[in-house]
């Protein structure tokens, strides 16, 4: 039988050729595998963008480990991109040693009045309410309107805190409230005047929010609570946050907040540090940092669902709606404030309580969003470091302006947002700025040194972003101002200021005169029997008394007590003002008609004196009721 006989190398060759279109096809397949990821699956920024992620969280970690010394209790979320960074630190309670964790409760604060302004776009997204409208159209008719002008108010002049109201120190945190009043009855009852025409000034107004939400009560037909957990908090499953100023809408909510302290920059316990805010929509708001994340995310998101049915409100909400005056920086965008930052398009809010500080900044053009959450009062080294570290530093935009001569700025400057009635309006001033030159472009604000980026404009590197930039304006009746995040500060002529700290320096002067001419006395009748001057001891009585009542008022008031419990004490200061009228007038009778020694003569009329200082201080300052 015939068998081809094949030879070797034929047998190679045609093995070698199977091996070789083998190959071809396993290359031709790594080629067509490698366009398609090149095309569709590589992106050379994720690279990149995961590498500035760990840098980021390495910054962060780095910082909180630098000022590790400095915090009681921390927690902070910092979504970037998608990726979240979670960072918890210290005690929820250093004297038991809890730390904090994934279930402590912190104090919004202020950061709460994102809740209004989110509520106020649905309404807007819904057609029920207009920015541009007068705010009486949604007010019921007999209302208690705290408005004097007659130019009308709009929700949009609210969420830019320029309705003109001043602000009150009393009945904004009670503690151990014995009532639990209405929304309305809060507004109604509210120590707050209308200072400014509206749209004229920026100051910071807890009242206007408080206005704002009541506003959402009644286009919408329910209770702030009710609106804001069935349109919020129910959407994003946040259920671990109360809004209630006694937390009941939440009582795990309610119990978690016992376990939690506050303190002092200090780390020195806050005591007490449990209260309610009667405004409770402007600051109320408390829960965990896990169910904050949840709004942040929402407002991170593309198309800001589940809050909003239309893509184009969450875009709107952060867009600017108020510029700084006759400069063109973004200030406010619906109620959220612009913070200065190198991406220059961050919105959001802080917030601080008795006892707890906050932050809360979203970047949506970055998708980068960070909140900061501390057991500690008046915080920023992490709720104003925090966000600069995550949004970088401000910078400046080129111009081609000349530099102006500073000097046209120096004054002493008050903020806006200050009560402008009652005895609470002294503390204003304690919180005035001095501007001075520095060199001839530059600014000194209190121990603050601002450098001139362009005419009106000054940036200090000596202070967080937040608080980096001034802007300088003229201003029709004050002649000119300073404005900054939060407030417009008013200049105040030289002549005021040294003649209201002089009332006060003279006023101080009445009450060590009255004390030690009252040692005298007592001193002269237990040792030498000399005869008591019952009017002229009386008086000094009488004005170490009231002093007393004074700081007895003023202590009080920042021991979170309500308006009511202190008119009887204020009451007592002007019933020290009859009897002291009387007194003095049987005083002055006694020098005329009484032979007196020069020396007893001169004590006589100084007591008169010093009394009357006491009497106008009062007055001025309206210690009275």
């Amino acid at each position: 039988m015939y068998q081809k006989v094949i030879h070797p190398v034929q047998l190679i060759e045609k093995g070698g050729n199977k091996v070789s279109n083998h190959n071809n096809k396993f290359f031709n397949t790594f080629i067509c595998f490698l366009l398609l990821w090149i095309l569709f699956g590589y992106n050379p920024q994720s690279t990149f963008s995961a590498n500035e992620h760990i840098d980021l969280e390495n910054k962060l970690e780095n910082y909180m480990l630098e000022h590790e010394g400095n915090v009681a209790g921390l927690a902070t979320i910092v979504i970037d991109q998608g990726e979240i960074i979670y960072k918890m630190k210290g005690y929820s309670n250093i004297e038991e040693q809890h730390l904090v964790n994934e279930n402590t409760v912190f104090e919004w604060a202020s950061v709460s009045k994102i809740l209004i302004w989110i509520s106020v776009l649905q309404l807007v997204e819904l057609g029920m309410l207009d920015l541009e409208t007068d705010i009486e159209t949604y007010l019921p008719n007999n209302f208690r309107s705290k408005t004097k002008f007659e130019d009308p108010i709009t929700m949009q002049y609210l969420m830019h805190h320029t309705a003109g109201f001043d602000d009150s120190y009393t009945d904004l945190m009670i503690h151990r409230s014995t009532k639990k009043s209405s929304l309305r009855e809060v507004l109604e009852e509210a120590d707050i005047k209308q200072i400014f025409p509206p749209d004229e000034v920026v100051a910071y107004s807890n009242y206007s929010s408080g206005l704002a939400a009541y506003i959402v009560e009644e286009v919408s037909g329910l209770d702030y609570r009710e609106y804001v957990r069935k349109n919020i908090l129910e959407p994003l499953q946040m259920t671990k946050t109360a809004i209630d100023p006694e937390q009941d809408d939440n009582k795990w909510v309610k119990e978690r907040r016992k376990e939690v302290q506050g303190y002092s920059n200090t780390l020195q316990l806050i005591e007490p540090n449990f209260y309610s805010i009667p405004m409770y929509p402007v600051g109320s708001a408390m829960g965990t940092a896990t169910d904050l994340q949840k709004l942040l995310q929402a407002l991170l998101a593309e198309d800001g669902a589940p809050l909003f049915k239309d893509k184009k409100t969450i875009n709107i909400m952060f867009e600017p709606t108020l510029y700084y005056p006759e400069i063109n920086i973004p200030r406010v965008a619906n109620g959220l404030f612009y913070l200065p930052s190198k991406s220059q398009h961050v919105y959001g809010h802080g917030g601080n309580s008795k006892a707890f500080s906050s932050s809360f900044y979203v970047d949506r053009k970055e998708r980068i969003g960070v909140l900061v959450l501390t057991n500690i009062k008046d915080e920023s080294t992490f709720t104003a470091g925090i966000p600069e570290i995550i949004f970088g530093e401000y910078e400046h935009g080129e111009n081609e302006e000349k530099v102006e001569n500073s000097s046209q700025w120096k004054g002493i400057y008050e903020p806006a947002r200050l009560p402008r009635h009652g005895f609470s309006r002294v503390y204003g001033l304690f919180l005035r700025s001095k501007t001075k030159q520095n060199g001839s472009h530059d600014l000194m604000v209190n121990d603050l040194k601002y450098s001139q980026l362009e005419p009106g404009i000054y940036r200090t590197e000596d202070g967080f972003s937040i608080h980096s930039l001034d802007l300088y304006s003229h201003h029709p009746q004050t002649k000119k101002m300073l404005s900054n995040m939060y407030s417009d500060l008013l200049y105040v002529p030289y002549y005021k200021h040294f003649l209201e700290w002089g009332g006060i320096i003279l006023g101080l002067f009445a009450i060590l005169f009255s004390l030690l001419c009252s040692i005298v006395t007592i001193f002269r009748r237990i040792w030498n029997k000399k005869h008591l001057h019952l009017l002229l001891f009386t008086q000094h009585i009488l004005n170490l008394l009231v002093f007393t009542n004074i700081l007895w008022i003023v202590y009080k008031a920042s021991s979170m007590v309500s308006y009511s419990f202190l008119k009887p004490f204020l009451t007592l200061n002007f019933v020290y003002i009859v009897i002291t009228l009387i007194n003095s007038g049987f005083i002055i009778v006694k020098i005329k008609v009484k032979i007196l020694s020069k020396y007893k003569k001169i004590v006589w009329i100084m007591t008169i004196i010093f009394t009357v200082i006491l009497c106008v201080n009062i007055l001025y300052w309206a210690f009275y009721y």
